[in-house]
């Protein structure tokens, strides 16, 4: 398997990335979710990760199947379906080559910013061509990412976060041209004191340019979000960039 930075970036992180997953808002996530996909059928959670969508929109009784390049996360999803009792199928592959047939999907979801780790423009594209292959006629697509020009008018070059068995202080630089933010997080383990450092580059779209990645991907956008409430539309000043897609019928 080719794997990118962005796999072995998340199998280092494994418990740490698990910790700091879950202090988002995964209910209201998921029930922002449920409210867009209508269609009952299978779901693929793209990104899956700890698989904390997944299981959930499971015990809701959405069919789910959860992707991921990282075996590490894959393997805390699978640990927590066992102590759920909940049997959701977890695959381990590349975004930019999904292993599924065409049109199985009703409905895809990428959440939590997990495009833009990709080396380049062109793998994201191939990764949303993908998905499009694997989503049936008019089938959904809701991705969600981090709001560029937000984010750009709120920088700040450090930050520190609290978490059940760590501390964590976040270094930042923006190149603003190349629209890519770099990142150095140092763990500081609670118990241990024991330091640990992870450093990534991550690349941020505009809205006009998301919109324009998808229609190549044969994926129409149908609305735009700002955040996980129904009917918060998108603006400059949101938090997230969430757009809902439907794959083009033709």
């Amino acid at each position: 398997m080719n794997k990118h930075n962005a796999g072995l970036l998340f199998d280092e992180l494994d418990e740490y990335w698990a910790a700091i997953a879950d202090a988002r808002f995964t209910e209201r996530e998921v029930e922002f979710i449920n409210t867009l996909i209508k269609k009952k059928g299978l779901i693929l959670d793209l990104c899956c990760g700890t698989g904390r969508h997944s299981l959930m929109l499971f015990r809701k009784g959405v069919s789910t199947v959860g992707f991921d390049i990282s075996a590490k996360l894959l393997k805390i999803a699978k640990r927590r379906q066992d102590q759920q009792d909940v049997k959701v199928p977890l695959v381990r592959g590349e975004m930019r080559y999904l292993p599924f047939r065409p049109e199985t999907f009703v409905a895809s979801i990428s959440m939590f910013t997990s495009y833009g780790y990709l080396p380049s423009l062109k793998d994201d594209l191939k990764s949303l061509k993908e998905v499009a292959r694997i989503l049936e006629k008019e089938g959904v697509f809701i991705i969600d990412i981090a709001n560029r020009e937000h984010l750009f008018r709120v920088f700040r070059k450090k930050d520190w976060g609290e978490f059940p068995g760590f501390f964590m202080l976040e270094k930042r630089s923006l190149d603003v041209k190349g629209s890519k933010l770099h990142s150095k997080w140092t763990i500081i383990d609670k118990k241990s004191g024991r330091e640990r450092e992870f450093s990534h580059n991550l690349r941020f779209y505009t809205i006009r340019e998301l919109k324009r990645m998808l229609g190549k991907a044969r994926l129409m956008v149908k609305a735009a979000y700002g955040d996980y409430d129904d009917g918060q539309k998108f603006s400059e000043e949101s938090t997230r960039l969430i757009l809902v897609a439907k794959k083009d019928s033709l």
